[in-house]
């Protein structure tokens, strides 16, 4: 079986588990990074998960949240035309390749 399709079910029944996903945020803004047209949010099944991430980063000033998956799928989060997110990364490990999803492709999943 391919790593991928391993990983994306393991990512997908975490974050099910959990009922929500973990992001980071510097301040009062959620950490984002650039894609293009919009922003790629990365997002954890586990607080730390996260903070590895973001202690690896060497960035001072991050901390993780946990988003309901209720809230994450609505139009607060992926929903939100402000936030302007197209891809989402699943469980990102710091100088590692990840699991991406459009924002579309993870909605999907998580609602089935």
């Amino acid at each position: 079986m391919n790593v991928e399709i391993i990983g994306d079910r393991d990512f997908i029944y975490s974050v099910q588990e959990e009922d929500g996903v973990w992001v980071l945020f510097a301040g009062q803004a959620v950490y984002t990074l650039p894609a293009e047209p919009g922003k790629a949010l990365p997002v954890w099944s586990s607080a730390e998960k996260a903070e590895n991430f973001a202690q690896n980063l060497g960035q001072s000033g991050l901390s993780s949240v946990f988003v309901p998956l209720s809230n994450f799928l609505g139009s607060a989060w992926l929903g939100s035309p402000s936030l302007q997110i197209i891809d989402v990364l699943a469980s990102p490990k710091y100088g590692q390749e990840s699991l991406t999803y459009t924002v579309d492709e993870l909605c999907a999943k998580l609602k089935t």
